[in-house]
């Protein structure tokens, strides 16, 4: 062993020793010196399954079992419970040679263990944020107790935090822990999926970024083997009768391709295959069921894991997947976390992902074994072509997004996440668990602990007395005599409502049963009506009743099926992945991952981008109006909908053209010069938007704060401007 395993604590080597490990990785090595001989804060990136939790825990176990205190020392963060539980297991294992207890909470937790932990607080305790919040809500009389000398915050899956709702909210939560507790303790993040490491630093330190090292573990880095299949696919239809089973004989396309292929390479080894979204999960598992029926398979190995299906059923997938067995399960985002699923042998995406990130995340779920290669079989589904075809269709969107993404991540390339955002609505739900926590707060200390020593600094302290104003005004909060805001009647019933703890968007649901099993939960929105078909949890049932008083759905086999309604599955482009798009059609350079199909497409795609002009120029005029591919990503296709909105001119947007309905070449092109002189002003453009309510307490904040937030983080008017100012057309004076 190394030099950094004698600065262990002689309790934690023992537990080493008695895991059998020859020695330490290099990032393990590493980061025992950092935590043990500096005072810095830490980012640990690498690989999944190179044991960058055990680099974090090994030091800071060593420094707990040396001095140990009567409070919870170390606090392991993780966004799913699912993890919690794995990390537990492991833990527990690894600090029982030290006699350090761990702990965990969250809402699969009884009570009864976390009345232990407020009463004997001590070693570890493992949390998501939401049960942090709750603490803060129900407990905070403890929360001094519970953390007196809290040393250490380990962030699990960093990269889920860093750009988005939870991820806000967990730093006003540490923040707020530090002031009510009087404690600064050291960081350290854990994460396989970052680009740029400025951001994951700035969040973990904002005061001191400087402070924050980074050890990224290149060693782990894997051999990559990848295959593209492209598929044609036509529209599945709605529903069906029972009597829709394609014959053997049939040669199948689209998703029924996808099915069959997968059934012949998937079926024999232990595996992960993503999909966008959870219908096409869904159809996925159905088109599989149908060959094992066909086939008479005498097991089907294909699961089903999706934020909808009840916990039961996800967790007897993920115990099949760690059995040994065969299998394989079909699943969304919920299984792109490192939760322990055993050994994955490769990872099938349907449908290009929308990010290099999740691409990575979803891809380094396999070859966790030491010399094993990291192995993708991607599959794209482009609609066959008809007269009607747009030219967006034309170009086989699918595929060559697919492919830009797989030559952006060989280049390491990750979108960066965007740190810059407001969260009004956060906020919102912070003041509120703020005034819940104290009893009545100044405006002031929420202003302190809010913004100038917590999560929300990007918001100004004028902009913060008029979110207080807009909360008063819909009674949320009110101030008493002595100038303390408390909450007001109605605010109290938000904060005491059972989904609070989330600052993110919930939904009402309904439990879907089977002879009073639970198999799931549906959307309010998303139910069909009694008599008629579902197609759910990889099988086809009929909707027997539905009792809204009781949000239940119960539901008996059939061989009817109808396709499920779920949200989502639709995102966003960054521009750097548009223009690589652009790359890849103008260049006649091949890809050797392309199958034949997906080779044919390209070649068919590029030359449609030839004949159209786009080699040289951005826009296309036909009969019908003019079609503009700036090839800058979401949100500047978005601002130039909005200038054309502005000119009163009809658009048809999607991930990649505008399109300018019976508008002459001439009209464009002035509108166009209007663009690129700066007729349209940010101010302007956001006024023609009837809804910018985009996350949970919006409809509390002043239409003013919606109207900053949205120009600062969906419109990108320079950007507009600089592609309206195109030398590739003729100028046109205004």
């Amino acid at each position: 062993m190394s030099a950094a395993f004698a600065k262990l604590h002689p309790k934690i080597q023992e537990a080493v020793w008695n895991q059998r490990w020859e020695e330490l990785r290099p990032q393990q090595v590493a980061a025992i010196e950092v935590v043990l001989d500096s005072t810095d804060h830490l980012i640990l990136a690498a690989a999944t399954a190179s044991g960058k939790t055990e680099a974090a825990f090994l030091p800071v176990l060593s420094q707990l079992a040396a001095e140990p205190e009567e409070s919870v020392q170390a606090l392991y963060i993780s966004p799913l419970k699912a993890l919690i539980n794995d990390q537990f297991r492991r833990l527990e294992d690894l600090c029982a040679y030290a006699d350090i207890p761990v702990h965990r909470w969250h809402g699969d937790v009884s009570a009864t263990d976390k009345q232990r932990l407020r009463q004997s607080p001590s070693g570890v305790l493992l949390i998501t944020p939401e049960s942090l919040e709750s603490q803060f809500i129900n407990h905070d009389r403890h929360l001094p107790r519970i953390y007196a000398h809290l040393r250490f915050v380990i962030i699990d899956e960093l990269h889920a935090f860093l750009d988005n709702v939870r991820g806000i909210h967990l730093r006003s939560l540490l923040a707020r822990l530090c002031v009510a507790v009087g404690v600064k303790p050291r960081k350290i993040g854990l994460s396989a999926t970052i680009g740029d490491f400025a951001p994951a630093q700035a969040f973990l330190c904002p005061e001191a970024p400087d402070s924050v090292r980074v050890l990224e573990d290149a060693s782990q880095r894997k051999e990559l083997r990848v295959g593209l299949k492209a598929y044609l696919d036509a529209p599945e239809p709605a529903e069906g009768d029972g009597t829709d089973t394609t014959p053997a004989a049939d040669t199948p396309s689209g998703l029924a391709a996808v099915a069959a292929d997968v059934a012949q390479r998937f079926r024999g080894e232990s595996n992960l295959i993503f999909c966008n979204s959870r219908r096409q999960t869904e159809l996925l598992a159905d088109k599989l069921r149908q060959v094992a029926e066909r086939e008479h398979w005498t097991r089907n190995p294909f699961l089903l894991h999706h934020g909808s299906l009840s916990r039961d059923l996800r967790e007897d997938a993920e115990r099949e997947l760690k059995s040994g067995q065969p299998v394989t399960a079909i699943c969304t985002s919920t299984l792109e976390m490192g939760i322990d699923i055993g050994s994955v042998r490769s990872v099938g995406q349907v449908g290009p992902t929308w990010s290099v990130a999740s691409l990575v995340q979803r891809l380094g779920r396999s070859g966790r074994r030491d010399g094993e290669p990291q192995t993708l079989r991607l599959y794209t589904l482009d609609e066959p072509l008809t007269q009607h075809s747009s030219l967006t269709r034309r170009l086989y969107p699918e595929l060559i997004r697919a492919i830009a993404l797989l030559e952006l991540h060989r280049e390491r390339w990750l979108e960066p996440p965007e740190n810059d955002r407001f969260h009004f609505s956060t906020c919102v739900h912070q003041v509120l668990s703020v005034c819940r926590q104290t009893g009545g707060a100044s405006a002031t200390h929420l202003l302190d602990v809010l913004c100038r020593r917590g999560a929300f600094r990007h918001i100004e302290p004028n902009q913060f007395a008029a979110l207080l104003r807009g909360l008063s005004a819909h009674q949320l909060i009110e101030q008493v005599p002595t100038g303390e805001l408390i909450l007001a009647p109605a605010g109290e019933r938000i904060v005491e409502s059972y989904d609070f703890y989330a600052a993110f968007a919930g939904r009402i649901e309904y439990r879907v049963e089977h002879d009073g099993q639970p198999i799931g939960v549906l959307a309010q929105d998303s139910i069909p009506a009694e008599g008629e078909f579902l197609l759910f949890a990889g099988r086809r049932w009929r909707v027997e009743l539905i009792d809204h008083s009781g949000k239940r759905i119960s539901v008996s086999p059939a061989k009817g099926w109808k396709q499920p309604r779920f949200a989502g599955g639709i995102g966003g482009l960054h521009p750097r992945v548009t223009q690589r798009m652009k790359r890849v059609l103008s260049e006649d350079s091949g890809f050797p991952y392309l199958n034949t199909t997906a080779a044919q497409l390209l070649s068919e795609a590029r030359q449609t981008f030839a004949d159209a002009g786009l080699t040289t120029q951005d826009t296309v005029t036909g009969f019908a109006g003019v079609e503009w591919f700036p090839w800058l990503g979401s949100r500047v296709l978005l601002t130039l909908e909005l200038c054309a909105k502005a000119d009163g001119i009809q658009t048809e947007r999607d991930n990649l053209c505008l399109r300018y309905q019976k508008l002459s070449a001439t009209d464009f092109a002035t509108h166009r010069a209007r663009i690129a002189a700066g007729t349209f002003t940010s101010g302007q453009l956001v006024t023609l938007l009837s809804d910018l309510q985009r996350d949970r307490f919006d409809e509390y904040v002043p239409e003013a704060l919606l109207q900053t937030a949205f120009v600062s983080e969906i419109l990108d008017i320079a950007s507009a401007q600089l592609c309206a100012d195109s030398p590739n057309l003729p100028r046109v004076e205004i």
